[in-house]
Order: C-alpha cells, then structure tokens, then sequence
C-alpha cells in the first residue's frame, strides 16, 4: 500500500517536473512568441499526464477516507466533535467581541444623547444677561 502511494506521488512529481522543465527549456514563453506545433503537443501531453497522476493520487486519498470512515466510525466522530467545538470557540469569541463593541458604541451613543439633551435644555433656558446677576 505505501509503495502504491509512493508510486503515484513518484508519478505526480514526475510530471509536473515535466512539464516545469518543458518551459525552462524554451525561451519562448519568456520572449512572448508562440510555441510551435511540437511543443505545443508536448505541453499538452505533459498536462494530462500530470492531470491523470493528480486524479489518481485523489482517488487513492479517497479510498483511504473512505475506508477510514466505515472501518473507524468512532475516529471520524471524534475528529468532527473536535472541528465543531473549535468552530463554536470561534463563535463565542466573535460574539464576546461583536458584545464589547455593542457596549462601547452603546456609551458612546448615550453620551451624545446626553449632550444633546444638555445643549437643547441650554437653549430653552432663556439666558439671563450677566447684569441682572451681579444686581442681585
């Protein structure tokens, strides 16, 4: 099993080394004209091939998934149990700031309230001329 997985990782780096050193070989890329008809079959084949080593690494991936979650059923669940709790972690975390930002912009609220209310209250209050005080 291992030197099946090792083959097809073998096999995907391969490939992309292929077509990696398909366009380091020619300045064309580089110097902005256009491959000729040999490269671009070249190109081409070296994709696909990287493609198919790419699928069938996935494929592999998936099978071992797969197997994990029908022969240990109690693995699977832990390791969901654990995403849901950092997730709600998350969760609460944001929440205790979304929470002090509220009560912040609450205070900050209820003191221009205030102040509203100071300035409003001033100018119903007819002003006495600074004379009349002093007579008293």
């Amino acid at each position: 099993m291992a030197a099946h997985r090792e083959d097809l990782v073998t096999a995907l780096e391969s490939s992309l080394q292929a077509c990696v050193s398909l366009f380091l070989a020619t300045d064309n890329v580089e110097k902005g004209r256009e491959l000729d008809n040999a490269n671009t079959h070249g190109v081409e084949a070296n994709i696909k091939r990287f493609l198919e080593a790419a699928k069938m690494l996935e494929a592999d991936f998936l099978r071992k998934q797969m197997y994990s979650r029908v022969n240990h059923p109690e693995e699977v669940t832990k390791e969901e149990v654990e995403k849901m709790r950092a997730e709600l972690a998350q969760k609460d975390e944001l929440l205790t700031k979304t929470r002090d930002r509220i009560t912040v912009w609450t205070n900050a609220l209820q003191e221009l309230e205030t102040k509203q209310t100071r300035l409003y209250l001033a100018d119903m209050v007819p002003q006495r001329p600074a004379s009349m005080d002093s007579t008293r």
